[in-house]
């Protein structure tokens, strides 16, 4: 401690002096960019937070890796429309075994839903696909037709198995 009381007493006069004029507006200056800075970094670490949120988002929502199989094998197929219908009726006929416990008008209900979605996807929706996008686009175009109506028929089997317990 006595060398700082020796420091304060030695320049005890130049704590006694004013400061030269435009000291007072060149500390604000520097105050205010290091605060600008401040609001730069923290808008700059928010953006980057949000970012990744996002991405981790992205990634814990992909779907699991048994329906991408199943997707990549009536992909690659010869016939990819009847695999799909196959997938199709399988699940058909698990929500009918899962149904069999439901009142008559509820199960009837249920089979007509699971047939129109299975007779909507043999309706022939790959004839109104324009000839003139590449067959990769048309394909993909198809793909995604029966997967949503493959994964509606398997949301009905979810629902049918949660309400079964």
């Amino acid at each position: 401690m006595n060398r700082l009381e020796q420091y304060i007493r030695d320049r005890k006069n130049l704590f006694d002096e004013e400061p030269m004029p435009g000291h007072f507006e060149r500390l604000q200056q520097k105050m205010n960019r290091k605060s600008q800075r401040r609001v730069a970094l923290r808008w700059c670490i928010s953006i980057a937070a949000s970012i990744t949120i996002l991405f981790l988002v992205g990634i814990f929502r992909q779907p699991a890796g048994k329906q991408d199989i199943g997707k990549i094998v009536c992909e690659n197929s010869g016939d990819m429309k009847s695999c799909y219908l196959s997938k199709m009726n399988a699940v058909a006929d698990r929500i009918e075994a899962l149904s069999k416990n439901l009142d008559l008008w509820d199960r009837q209900q249920i089979m007509i839903d699971v047939q129109n979605i299975i007779d909507t996807a043999n309706s022939g929706f790959e004839s109104e696909i324009p000839k003139e996008l590449p067959k990769k686009q048309a394909k993909a175009i198809l793909s995604d037709y029966y997967r949503q109506n493959l994964e509606g028929l398997e949301m009905i089997e979810k629902k049918l198995k949660y309400y079964e317990l």
